[in-house]
């Protein structure tokens, strides 16, 4: 359950319940010039980016954020649930951004594209997520066909070039932002003949787009809970849209609120009942079921934890599968970038990612 890092970047630009909830904290981390985009399971482990796309970063709170590789700007760090696996960017010897898997240290292994794929400008490929125990990847994968963008997969135990998914709109970009826990449902977008960007879903590998119940376009899928039957995402950009969840039994609901900006869901918890997200005026929400959805800093302050006034949340970024956990980013009283965490003291959700 991944995130639009290029969506929480664009940010920059911008200056801008109940008992179970009680005894919520608000840490600011000290981590200047993180942008979280992914944690494991249990959120003992986040990794992220630089404030500009790199260098690939880990963090935990015993050790630190510690630089783990150049990175650039194809894809995002991602980190599978058991915190076992992590992919992100690495320039090859020809100077070309691919997917990439993490093998200690500053080390490396390019994942490539397709096989025959060619780069358009200087990337290849990018990843976005992994599964549960790390051995599938997915992201986006240049064609054989220069500069045709494709969501596609990697294959992490076995190895091999990457595989493109199907597309709807053939010649037309695609691609994948999240994967459910065992694989077997990626989402993600795919663009129609129009040039609009739709939300998809692959289940074993067919392509299935997530439309609206009047059947309009519906942004991106961002991320998708373990067991595959909640997604969430949001139509980025588009002044005045919802972030949605979508379950199979009630298709694609709104959960923004109505207003000028525009919510975008960027994480989901496993149960499905807590998503967090940004809005387009630089403020992170939180979504719960059955209460509805809150800016985050007026969520958190109802609940008792102390966030700092010289401190401003810009996104909440990824959740824990348990829906207690949150790293987002904002910038601090010296108006620099500062990675914050905040515990929601939820309830036990279901199983993990």
């Amino acid at each position: 359950m991944k995130i639009n890092r290029f969506a929480l970047l664009a940010l920059l630009t911008f200056l801008g319940a109940g008992p179970a909830f009680s005894g919520s904290t608000f840490t600011a981390t000290g981590v200047i010039d993180m942008i979280p985009t992914s944690m494991s399971d249990d959120g003992s482990i986040v990794v992220g980016v630089g404030t500009f796309g790199t260098p690939n970063l880990y963090y935990t709170e015993s050790g630190g954020a510690v630089v783990i590789g150049d990175g650039c700007s194809s894809g995002q760090p991602a980190i599978s649930g058991d915190g076992t696996t992590i992919v992100g960017c690495n320039v090859d010897s020809q100077g070309n951004g691919n997917a990439a898997k993490w093998l200690g240290g500053t080390s490396w292994l390019d994942l490539g594209t397709v096989a025959g794929g060619v780069p358009c400008d200087l990337f290849l490929s990018g990843s976005w997520a992994l599964n549960q125990d790390g051995s599938l990847a997915v992201g986006l994968v240049y064609l054989p066909q220069l500069c045709q963008a494709s969501a596609g997969t990697w294959d992490l135990i076995n190895g091999g070039p990457a595989t493109a998914l199907p597309k709807l709109f053939q010649d037309r970009a695609s691609r994948a932002n999240a994967v459910n826990g065992d694989g077997t449902i990626i989402v993600g977008w795919q663009d129609q003949f129009s040039g609009e960007r739709v939300a998809a879903k692959w289940v074993n590998g067919v392509e299935e787009l997530i439309l609206t119940q009047d059947g309009s376009i519906n942004g991106e899928a961002m991320a998708v809970s373990a067991d595959g039957n909640t997604i969430v995402g949001g139509n980025y950009g588009y002044l005045g849209h919802d972030a949605w969840i979508w379950h199979p039994d009630t298709g694609v609901q709104p959960i923004g609120r109505p207003s000028r900006e525009s919510f975008t869901a960027l994480d989901v918890s496993d149960d499905g009942k807590t998503v967090v997200g940004f809005t387009s005026h630089s403020r992170p929400f939180v979504w719960r079921e059955g209460k509805g959805t809150f800016y985050f800093l007026n969520f958190l302050r109802s609940r008792g934890a102390v966030v700092p006034d010289g401190f401003r949340m810009i996104a909440a970024s990824t959740i824990s599968a348990d829906g207690n956990i949150v790293y987002g980013w904002g910038f601090n009283a010296d108006f620099l970038v500062e990675m914050f965490k905040a515990e929601l003291k939820t309830p036990a959700a279901g199983p993990n990612r």
